[in-house]
């Protein structure tokens, strides 16, 4: 039975978080002895019970972000030092922050090497941060990328050879089956039934997700339907978006729409699925992104879902799957607004997003993730650009 050790940067819901977590429980149903393992501020565990083995490193919160970060590096590397936390044959990090910590432990050769999925980079101003997300990349024995634009980006940028994992979606979680949820989200958010039409954003107020332009979009969709509702959850980061919210709270203010505007934050994992199901849509017109993994979830929940026509979205979903806009263009995202409240479409993707959605399981993920394993062995050398 192969040991597993699969870090995440944090506890909280975030898209690299819950592709380990799922990783790592889908290859215990295949039966592997995956643990999950990352830094828990504050002692209060992860944002959901996981199916797998779990270890948590006391961490201590930080003003700014690349204190944060060095400190992480710093507690990871020592927690895994520790003869209680036991060892593992694969060690593989999900994100910068595991990735140093792994190499400072290649380095003193407490392991021989791990692997590193690249789920996507960041631009950093501050070149500290810049060096250590390199680092994380050319210090891995192996890489894995979630989708083929990432793939690409990292051989042609940076010199490195990566695999393709891709992502999935728990479609038993998922799913367009109401439920005593959906009430309690509604009533959570103030919208009674016959509000709307619900818009939903994820990934909270950031430049990637592009979330001015959804405001811009929403703000002309308002002008047409007086009970319109846009709905903003999510947001779990370790990066400072500060000087961006800033930016969307001012043109908020300004709006005129900002009493029909819900920031909502992060939501407890058990009414997700809910979220999805009462909003009308799902608008992610992302500027960058990894995968996305709130489209393929609230597709499963039989809810249209506005994505932008570039990759990754246009590697993995076909041309009917989803409704497509020019994310710089807010008129553009208005239009996929106004055909998903079209009846037609609507039952359209409501038939046909589950069946979509469940073509992307975890299962396969982590059956991809197995012949990397098995190439980890001494005789590795590290990416180089």
């Amino acid at each position: 039975m192969t040991r597993i050790a699969v870090l995440v940067h944090s506890t909280n819901p975030r898209g690299g978080v819950v592709h380990g977590m799922q990783l790592a429980e889908a290859l215990c149903d295949a039966g592997h002895q995956a643990t999950l393992i990352a830094p828990d501020v504050g002692g209060q565990g992860f944002f959901r019970e996981p199916r797998c083995a779990v270890l948590t490193i006391p961490a201590k919160p930080e003003i700014d972000t690349v204190t944060m970060v060095s400190r992480r590096i710093d507690e990871i590397a020592a927690f895994l030092e520790q003869p209680a936390t036991g060892s593992f044959d694969i060690y593989h990090a999900q994100d910068p922050i595991g990735a140093n910590a792994l190499a400072g432990l290649v380095g003193t050769r407490r392991i021989q090497g791990f692997v590193r999925t690249v789920h996507h980079l960041d631009r950093f101003d501050d070149p500290r941060l810049a060096a250590w997300q390199a680092r994380g990349m050319h210090a891995a024995s192996r890489v894995c990328v979630v989708s083929r634009l990432w793939r690409d980006r990292l051989q042609h940028d940076h010199g490195v050879t990566a695999t393709i994992v891709g992502n999935g979606v728990d479609t038993a979680r998922f799913t367009p089956r109401a439920d005593p949820h959906d009430a309690a989200v509604r009533a959570r958010l103030g919208l009674p039934v016959g509000t709307g039409p619900i818009v939903l954003a994820m990934g909270g107020i950031e430049p990637r997700k592009n979330t001015l332009g959804t405001l811009q979009a929403f703000q002309l969709l308002a002008g047409s339907y007086p009970g319109a509702r846009l709905v903003i959850a999510g947001g779990a980061t370790l990066l400072d978006h500060r000087p961006y919210r800033e930016r969307f709270d001012t043109a908020l203010a300004r709006s005129g729409v900002a009493d029909r505007v819900i920031v909502a934050g992060v939501m407890p994992d058990d009414q997700l699925p809910a979220l999805y199901r009462i909003a009308d849509m799902l608008a992610f017109p992302s500027l960058e992104e990894g995968f996305g993994l709130c489209v393929l979830e609230a597709m499963a929940c039989g809810r249209p879902v506005i994505v932008s026509d570039i990759a990754p979205f246009t590697e993995y979903l076909q041309p009917d799957d989803v409704l497509w806009a020019a994310p710089d263009e807010p008129g553009s995202i208005l239009m996929a607004m106004l055909e998903a409240l079209d009846t037609r479409i609507r039952d359209r993707l409501h038939e046909t997003g589950p069946g979509r959605a469940a073509a992307f399981g975890w299962n396969g993920v982590a059956m991809a993730h197995l012949p990397v394993y098995a190439a980890l062995d001494r005789t590795l050398e590290p990416n180089h650009a």
